[in-house]
C-alpha cells in the first residue's frame, strides 16, 4: 500500500513538473515580441499564462537541482501591456538594416534568394535611387521586369563566382562576380550604396555573356 501511494505521489509530482515546464515555455514565448505583429489568437495557450505557485516537492523526495535551470525575466505589467506576440520568426530579407551588412553578404543574399525564387526578397536588395541598366526602361519597371524574371525565369546557382569588391568612395563599393544559369554564365557587376545603414544595389550591369 505504501509503494502504491509513493507511485502515485511520483506521478502527480511528475505531473506538476511537466505543467510548470509548459507554463515556462509559455511564458518565455509571451515575452518575446516585436512592434511588426499582435497575437491574433487570444485562445493560445501562452496568452493565458498565468503565475504558478513554487513546485512542492513530495515527502520523500529530492528537490530537483535548479542550479542551471532557465531563468525568466520579471516583465512589468506595463511593459507587457505593449508588447505584441511574435508567433514567426522575422524574414531575414527584412531586416530594418540597422546593423550594416558587409556588401559580399549582400550579394550572396542576392543570389539566394534569387535560387529560391524569392522575387520579393530579391528586389528589396536594391536601392531606392535605383538606375536602370538601359534608358528605354525606367527603374520601376526593370525591377518589375526583374521580379517576374525571378519568380517564373531560368534559376541561376545559389553562390556565385570569382566575386571581388572594391571600394569605390567611403559609402560605395563594385561588385564583381560570374552568375551561373546552368550551363549559361554571366559575368555582372553590382554597384552597391550604403543606405538606411545598410548595403544597397545602385545600379546591375553585365559586363559579357559566356
Amino acid at each position: 500500500m505504501k509503494n502504491a501511494l509513493n507511485l502515485a505521489q511520483v506521478a502527480h509530482a511528475l505531473e506538476r513538473i511537466r505543467t510548470l515546464l509548459l507554463i515556462s515555455s509559455a511564458l518565455v514565448l509571451s515575452a518575446c515580441g516585436g512592434s511588426e505583429r499582435t497575437c491574433t489568437d487570444t485562445d493560445a495557450p501562452y496568452v493565458q499564462a498565468r503565475e504558478h505557485p513554487p513546485l512542492q516537492v513530495p515527502e520523500g523526495m529530492s528537490a530537483p537541482n535548479r542550479s542551471e535551470a532557465l531563468a525568466i525575466p520579471e516583465v512589468k505589467a506595463s511593459e507587457a501591456e505593449r508588447t505584441a506576440c511574435l508567433e514567426e520568426p522575422p524574414s531575414y530579407f527584412r531586416s530594418a538594416g540597422t546593423v550594416a551588412r558587409s556588401p559580399e553578404e549582400v550579394v550572396a543574399s542576392w543570389a539566394q534568394a534569387w535560387a529560391n525564387r524569392e522575387a520579393d526578397a530579391v528586389v528589396a536588395l536594391y536601392s531606392t535611387k535605383f538606375q536602370a541598366p538601359t534608358d528605354t526602361t525606367n527603374s520601376a519597371a526593370w525591377l518589375e521586369q526583374r521580379r517576374e524574371q525571378v519568380a517564373t525565369g531560368p534559376v541561376p546557382d545559389s553562390m556565385v563566382e570569382d566575386l571581388e569588391v572594391e571600394p569605390d568612395g567611403t559609402d560605395r563599393r563594385i561588385a564583381r562576380f560570374v552568375q551561373n544559369f546552368g550551363a549559361n554564365s554571366l559575368s555582372k557587376e553590382l554597384i552597391l550604396i550604403r543606405e538606411a545603414g545598410s548595403w544597397r544595389i545602385l545600379e546591375e550591369r553585365v559586363s559579357e555573356v559566356k
